[in-house]
Order: structure tokens, then sequence, then C-alpha cells
């Protein structure tokens, strides 16, 4: 999206208009000129779902009637959000490995994955009432939000009420500004140019699986790796913009990164890598099956499922998840363990370099399985990860 000379048409209009008109009119004007934009962008597939935005407003008071009918309200609005989502993103790859059928043809709606766990946060919390008093403009501005609709973050609507701003000050342009400088030189100079060089060219997924027989380990680590922060440029890069974007907004979104290539373990990182949805998981998957568990590990292994399917409906993003799931499980136990033994010298500051190192390696290796979405199968990750041990299975 930020390719297109559109969006930052459409971003600084916006701007002017947003400042240009009274505190109490602007959200018409974000609700408008989103709408416009994202219909313009993908009109059959964003047309439902902004159908699904009213319908959830329409059924709010509902959600937070009496217990018996708001649960099952509850029940009914996030079944059937999932299910949706399902449909496209599950149903389709799943039904392709039976037929060639129009099954493979559906095209997943521009940004569904991002609104629909957006829209599941707001039905919840409605139901818990935790959420401020807001009317039904303070609702869509946040619902159609063109500047995190395609990439996130998964902004929370208390967040995004509580950090809205009346007045436009030198401090928000030059912060909104930065970080779309920021986001811009990590996406089209870092990402497209330095790294490259710094690491060498790197093939498409298709000939790294091709040349995999011929690699050396070494070679196979450096792929992955550079993969690994190439994908990390790309995607904070966007979260950049988009924050910057809304900035100019006067809208403090959530940040979505914070430096997760410097955390020292599995636990930190993944409270620094694409943090809005790590929290999402958190608040509504690994709390509710903690709660009906009382089993930690499961709520892990629900969560990390939960974040690889919400990426796409692959056996490769599954195996990310779960690759992930049990690094983490491991990690625990070894803090466990750790903070028994009481054993100062492994905080010494020195450690954090090659512990930093350590864990870009460990989040480098389920690359493996990603890259090859589409292209590989199942056997085809193993081969990979063979190749990291000095391991040459058969092609």
């Amino acid at each position: 999206m930020v390719q297109s000379a559109l969006f930052w048409l459409v971003l600084a209009v916006a701007v002017a208009g947003n400042w240009a008109l009274p505190p109490a009119r602007r959200p018409y004007w974000l609700v408008a000129i989103s709408t416009a934009y994202l219909l313009s962008l993908d009109a059959v597939g964003v047309a439902p779902l902004l159908g699904w935005i009213g319908l959830v407003w329409a059924l709010r008071r509902r959600v937070a009637a009496t217990p018996a009918l708001g649960n099952w309200v509850v029940i009914g609005l996030v079944g059937s959000l999932i299910l949706q989502l399902a449909y496209f993103k599950y149903l389709p790859p799943l039904l392709s490995l039976f037929s060639e059928g129009p099954a493979r043809a559906v095209v997943v709606p521009l940004g569904i994955s991002f609104i629909t766990f957006r829209l599941i946060h707001y039905v919840i919390e409605t139901r818990r009432g935790t959420l401020a008093h807001h009317g039904l403009w303070d609702y869509l501005s946040w619902a159609t939000l063109f500047t995190i609709w395609t990439a996130g973050p998964i902004e929370r609507f208390d967040h995004f009420l509580s950090q809205r701003r009346a007045n436009l000050t030198r401090a928000m342009v030059a912060e909104g500004l930065t970080r779309i400088i920021l986001g811009l030189g990590k996406k089209f100079v870092l990402g497209l140019q330095l790294v490259p060089l710094a690491f060498g060219e790197v093939s498409t997924p298709d000939g790294f699986l091709a040349a995999l027989p011929h690699l050396s380990t070494f070679e196979a680590w450096r792929y992955l790796i550079v993969s690994f922060f190439l994908f990390y440029l790309d995607f904070s890069a966007y979260s950049d913009i988009a924050i910057g974007s809304s900035r100019l907004l006067g809208l403090g979104i959530m940040e979505n990164f914070n430096w997760p290539i410097l955390a020292p373990n599995p636990g930190v990182y993944w409270k620094r890598w694409h943090m809005t949805l790590s929290g999402w998981c958190q608040s509504y998957v690994y709390m509710p099956v903690i709660g009906l568990t009382r089993n930690p590990y499961h709520a892990v292994f629900a969560s990390f499922a939960c974040i690889g399917l919400w990426h796409a409906g692959s056996w490769t993003w599954l195996a990310w998840g779960l690759y992930h799931a049990v690094a983490v499980t491991l990690y625990q136990t070894w803090a466990r363990f750790r903070r028994k033994q009481d054993w100062p010298w492994l905080e010494q500051g020195w450690l954090r370099v090659p512990a930093a190192l350590a864990v870009i390696c460990y989040t480098s290796v389920p690359q493996g399985f990603t890259l090859i979405q589409g292209i590989g199968v199942p056997y085809d990750g193993l081969r990979i990860l063979a190749k990291l041990v000095f391991v040459n299975l058969p092609a």
C-alpha cells in the first residue's frame, strides 16, 4: 500500500481535512475518507467487512445485555467472525489438497485478519464492560482507520480512545514524520539495498530449495538469517509508517515492535515481536485456556497455534507456530530451573551479546517453513532443518 502514490495523496488530504475541521467533526471525516479509500482498493472484499463492522455495532447492546442473552450473542458474533476468517484463509487451501476446483480461486479480502481480531476484541470487551462511553462515529473511526487496515497494528479500542489528541503540535508532527521516514528507510534502504549487500543476494525460496543438497550448512544458516532480517525490516517498516501516519492525524497507535532482534531470550523476544498480536493472544487465548486447563503449556501451544494460523491457513505457518511453542516452553522450563539454582554468573552483562545472537538463530530457523509456503511439502521443511545440523536428507 505504501508503494502507491494514492496512499500518500489520501494521507495528505486526510491530515489537511482533519485539522481544518472542529474536533467534533473529525470522526466523520476519518470514516468517510477511510471508507472511500479502502473501497477503492478492494470494493468486493472490503464491503462485507464494513457490513460486519455495522453488525457488531448494531448488536452491541445485546452483547452487554443479561448474562444468558449476552453470552449467546458474544458466542454467535465471535464464532461467525472466526468462521468467516476460516472460510477465506483456511478452507480454500484445505480443499485445494483434494481438487483443483473453485476453492483455489477464493480471494482473501483486504485486511480481514486484522479487522477480525479487532472486532473480536471489541465484542469481548463490550461484554466485559471495560470500554469507556463512546458514540457510533468514535467506533467507526477506529474500525475503518485506513492507516492500520492492511498491516496493523491490531489497535485496541480503549487505547484508541485514550490516545486521541484534539490539537496538532510540533512534537506530534515531528514524531509522525520521523516514524514515516524510519519506516521508509527500513523498507527501501536497509531491506532492499544494504542488507542484501552486506549478506549477499538472497535467492528465491524455490531456488534455495532446489539448491539445498549442494549448499553448505553455513550457506543455509546465512540464507535463513538474512531472510529473517528482511522479514523483520519489511514488517516493522509497515508498522512504523502506520504509527507515524496515524500520529499526523492526532492518533496514538499501539507499538508493534521493540527491537526484538536484541532480545536475550525467547520470552523477551515475544514481548517485543508483533506485540499487538501476541498481546491479543495473551488476552483472548492464553488466559482463557489457563482458566480452563490450569496448564500453562496447553495455553502456550494454543496461543502459538493461533498466532501461526492467523498468518495463513497452511502447514507451514502451523509448523512455525508449534516450533515457537516448543521453544518458549523449553525456555520457561529452563528459566524455572535456573531460578532454583541461583546462578548469579548468568546475569553478567557480557552474556547478552551471545544470548541475542542465539535468539536470532532460534527465530531464523522457522523461516525454513514459511519461505516454502506453496512450493514445498512438510518433508522439505525437515530437509531444511536437517541441513542446519550438517545432515543431508534425500530430496
